[in-house]
């Protein structure tokens, strides 16, 4: 019974597009314990950043998911980790606040938009002490956040990856096989592009840097929660083009050029 559920969450997950990220982890012992419950999950691809050495007590931890250890890929660093995906949800158990509003997350149950993504998808965990810095979750595409008590709401690492995957397989094994996807989702050139047009327009509106920082990560926090299609991305692109030109060329791209063309 068991095998033939690991089959199926493989067939519906295509987990080979996700990878679980530590970063900086301490413990040997916890990224066993990944180890073990990402196997368990079907997933496969783990991703360290500046580990502990990996000894005895990882490998005792990881039991029949010792290959997901030998096969981890170990960066020295997150910004390397980064040029490896085309999306990336960050993990934290910090909300946002009035001081802190870069971290605004969804709950895990949320996440069943992204299952459909294209290209390669990363989990990013933070440190067991520290969890995620500012600039860090800053460079991901999403933010998620499981709900804890506000009395202690700090989770083990592995506690943690173990809600996210087996939330991520039971959203999607809930999913009907049928409801497929019915258009093309935007790739990582499109949305990079449509994040570039925003922020060329977000510079124009805004004279105060803060504010235009903010509604930069304000709008890729949300194309990051929708998943655009890449018509509705060159449908964007184009319209924050056009308001830029408007502003910038009123005299071109205003108004009596628009009522010139109905007349005609």
């Amino acid at each position: 019974m068991n095998s033939h559920i690991y089959v199926k969450s493989n067939i519906l997950l295509k987990m080979t597009e996700f990878s679980v990220v530590l970063i900086e982890p301490k413990y040997e012992g916890n990224v066993g314990s990944v180890a073990r419950l990402m196997k368990n999950f079907g997933f496969k691809d783990l991703v360290l950043v500046n580990p502990p050495q990996l000894d005895k007590s990882a490998r005792a931890m990881a039991v029949h998911a010792k290959d997901v250890l030998d096969n981890a890929l170990i960066l020295d660093s997150f910004e390397k980790a980064v040029e490896g995906f085309d999306f990336l949800v960050a993990t934290t158990d910090e909300i946002a606040t009035d001081s802190n509003c870069l971290r605004s997350p969804v709950f895990p149950e949320d996440l069943a938009t992204a299952l459909d993504a294209e290209g390669k998808v990363g989990l990013v965990f933070g440190r067991e002490d520290s969890g995620m810095h500012n600039e860090e979750i800053a460079a991901c595409d999403l933010i998620v956040s499981i709900p804890t008590s506000r009395e202690y709401t700090a989770m083990n690492l592995s506690h943690s990856v173990a809600v996210i995957l087996y939330e991520l397989t039971r959203l999607k094994m809930r999913e009907d096989s049928q409801k497929l996807n019915k258009f093309r989702k935007m790739g990582k050139l499109e949305k990079d592009k449509l994040l570039e047009k925003f922020d060329e327009f977000a510079d124009l509106l805004y004279d105060n840097e803060y504010e235009a920082r903010m509604a930069k990560k304000t709008f890729r926090q949300v194309t990051g929660r929708s998943f655009i299609s890449g018509s509705e991305s060159f449908t964007l692109m184009g319209l924050f083009r056009r308001s830029k030109n408007m502003i910038e060329h009123p005299e071109v791209y205003g108004r009596g050029e628009k009522k010139k063309e109905k007349e005609e």
